[in-house]
C-alpha cells in the first residue's frame, strides 16, 4: 500500500511539475538587430563627435581620410558598388592585400538619419559578409557627407571598441558616390593578444575614386531583419593573430 503510495505522488508531483511549466511566458524573441551598434547624435554644428575619431587621431586620420562636416548634407539615397575596393592606408606595418573584394553599399535617407545596408565576399567562408543598420547620423555640406556608427563586443571574451566612418561625395551627375572612403578604426581591446593595439586604423576605398551607382538587390526590409554580425566577425579586420 506504502508503494502504491508513493507511485501515485510521483505521478502528481510530475504532472504538476508539467503543468507548471506550460504555464510559464515563453522566452521572448531574440532582437533582430545585429552586434550592439550605438548610434551618436553629431556635434554642435554637425561636427563628428569625438567617440568616433578620439582628438589624439584626428590628424593622423585626416591625413588619409576626408571628413565633410556640416547640418546641410546631400541625400545620397542609393545603392553603389565600390570596385575595386582597395585599401588607401593602414597603420599594419605588414599589410599585404591592397585590393580587395568589392564593396556593396546601400544607403536609405531621411533627412538627417539614413539606414545603411553592405555586404562583402568573404574568400574564407565562402559566402557573403553582411551588416544592416538603421538610423545612423549624417553630418556634411553642399555635396559632402559623413554618416558614422561605432560597434562595442566580446572578440575572445574581452570588450573591444571600434567606429567606422562613410564618407563621399554626392551628385547625381557623377553617377555614384565620388571619392568614396570608409575609415575603420581600434579604439579599444582590453588588452586582446588577438587583435592590433588601440588606435589602430584602415581607410579603404573606391580605386577609381567613383563608387559606382547599380543596382545590385531588390527590398531592404528583409535584410534587416536577418543579418546578425558576430563579434568576431565586428572586428576580424583588426585580428592580428
Amino acid at each position: 500500500m506504502k508503494k502504491n503510495l508513493f507511485t501515485i505522488t510521483l505521478i502528481l508531483s510530475g504532472l504538476l511539475f508539467l503543468n507548471m511549466s506550460c504555464k510559464r511566458d515563453p522566452e521572448p524573441d531574440p532582437e533582430p538587430t545585429p552586434n550592439p551598434i550605438h548610434i551618436v547624435p553629431p556635434g554642435e554644428g554637425g561636427t563628428l563627435p569625438s567617440v568616433i575619431i578620439p582628438d589624439s587621431l584626428v590628424g593622423p586620420i585626416e591625413d588619409y581620410f576626408t571628413v565633410y562636416e556640416g547640418l546641410t548634407p546631400p541625400s545620397f539615397d542609393g545603392q553603389f558598388v565600390s570596385h575595386p575596393h582597395m585599401l588607401l592606408h593602414s597603420t599594419f606595418e605588414d599589410d599585404t592585400i591592397t585590393v580587395f573584394n568589392d564593396r556593396y553599399i546601400a544607403f536609405f535617407v531621411n533627412g538627417d538619419r539614413v539606414d545603411f545596408y553592405g555586404k562583402q565576399w568573404d574568400d574564407e567562408e565562402n559566402a557573403y559578409y553582411e551588416e544592416a543598420y538603421r538610423n545612423l547620423y549624417v553630418i556634411g555640406t553642399g555635396e559632402g557627407f559623413c554618416t558614422y556608427y561605432y560597434t562595442d563586443g566580446y572578440p575572445n571574451g574581452m570588450y573591444a571598441k571600434q567606429s567606422t566612418v562613410f564618407s563621399g561625395k554626392w551628385n547625381a551627375a557623377y553617377g555614384g558616390l565620388k571619392d568614396f572612403q570608409v575609415a575603420v578604426i581600434l579604439l579599444e581591446t582590453s588588452g586582446n593578444p588577438n587583435l592590433a593595439p588601440a588606435g589602430s586604423f584602415r581607410v579603404l576605398g573606391d580605386g577609381e575614386g567613383l563608387a559606382r551607382d547599380t543596382t545590385w538587390f531588390s527590398g531592404k526590409d528583409a535584410s534587416f531583419g536577418t543579418v546578425k554580425v558576430s563579434d568576431e566577425d565586428a572586428f576580424r579586420m583588426f585580428r592580428v593573430r
